[in-house]
């Protein structure tokens, strides 16, 4: 692990190799894998996450403005709004989306999850993905909806001939 001290000049020191590090140099020690701990000297608090942020927006291509407004408004919002925010910056939410589904699907397939476990991971993790269409089982036929239309015209006449026989026939309310 190596720890860096955040001395009140703002000056970053790596105590181990007992000299100044400057953002960039934390950027190559993150990059090979290495565990870095940033310390505030005076307070003692850990500020690793905001030294790391510092670094991840220093670089060559800082994340749209979109992206960090959004980032900061969010304050401690789930991770799925982070996700929504930064696939809207960037693109490529859609084919996450797909991804998590297919994934879904997979594990139901194979019978890792139950069914109703997948919908509920699907909600979660792409809860703007638009809904599955219906199983085509679900959805009526040609020749369910020409029953239902013949059913219609038939109780249509029926209540016609009904009004004539009572004498007060009365032209349909549409």
């Amino acid at each position: 692990m190596h720890t860096i001290k955040k001395y009140a000049n703002r000056k970053l020191y790596h105590t181990a190799l007992k000299q100044y590090i400057t953002l960039d140099g934390i950027s190559t020690l993150v990059r090979r894998g290495e565990p870095v701990e940033i310390i505030d000297n005076e307070t003692g608090q850990n500020i690793t996450a905001q030294i790391l942020a510092q670094v991840a927006l220093g670089g060559p291509s800082p994340l749209p403005i979109a992206v960090l407004t959004s980032l900061i408004q969010a304050g401690n919002d789930t991770l799925s709004g982070l996700r929504r925010t930064l696939a809207s910056a960037i693109g490529g939410g859609d084919e996450v989306d797909e991804e998590i589904a297919r994934r879904l699907d997979a594990l139901v397939h194979s019978g890792a999850i139950a069914p109703d476990e997948h919908e509920r991971m699907l909600a979660l993790l792409a809860p703007h993905r638009a809904p599955a269409a219906s199983p085509p089982s679900m959805l009526p036929s040609a020749s369910d909806i020409e029953r239902l239309r013949e059913q219609i015209d038939a109780l249509a006449a029926l209540v016609g001939q009904l009004q004539a026989e009572r004498g007060r026939r009365q032209p349909p309310e549409v």
